[in-house]
């Protein structure tokens, strides 16, 4: 059976704009060198910290199913866009991310092939990875207040 998330965000102010999900809120806003007021994340910057903790789950996930123990766990992700956007080898214009590169930093006394296994059954376990690397289908509307 499937489960439906559900987020709303409202746009506040200027670059300021409140997402909120289940009871939580978190402040979106752009950084002052796009015009914005730094007060939060921006929504691409999110997207990313959105992966690194489904990475994180995924892989305590992988490791408790293979037995294999994890004393401490890191991901650092990089996201690479392109101001104005990009063209794909389609030659169709895109403007999110071009590519994204993530490295997982694993503190444990397990060999790496052990590792290995657990990264790879992470990856498959991810849904947000998932997100990350297959198109998936998205609906649109809007109406007028």
């Amino acid at each position: 059976m499937s489960k439906v998330f559900k987020v709303q965000a409202t746009w506040l102010s200027g670059t300021q704009v409140e997402s909120e999900s289940r009871e939580f809120k978190m402040l979106l806003d752009k950084p002052k060198e796009e015009n914005g007021t730094d007060l939060g994340p921006k929504p691409s910057e999110v997207a990313l910290q959105a992966l690194g903790g489904c990475l994180i789950f995924a892989y305590l996930y992988a490791a408790n199913r293979l037995e294999v123990a994890i004393d401490g766990l890191k991901v650092n992700i990089e996201g690479e866009m392109v101001p104005g956007g990009w063209k794909d080898e389609d030659n169709a214009k895109r403007t999110g991310f071009k590519n994204v590169r993530f490295e997982v930093e694993v503190k444990t006394d397990h060999s790496r092939e052990e590792i290995e296994k657990v990264h790879n059954l992470a990856l498959k376990a991810s849904p947000m990875y998932d997100n990350f690397i297959n198109p998936i289908e998205v609906t649109d509307s809007f109406f007028i207040l």
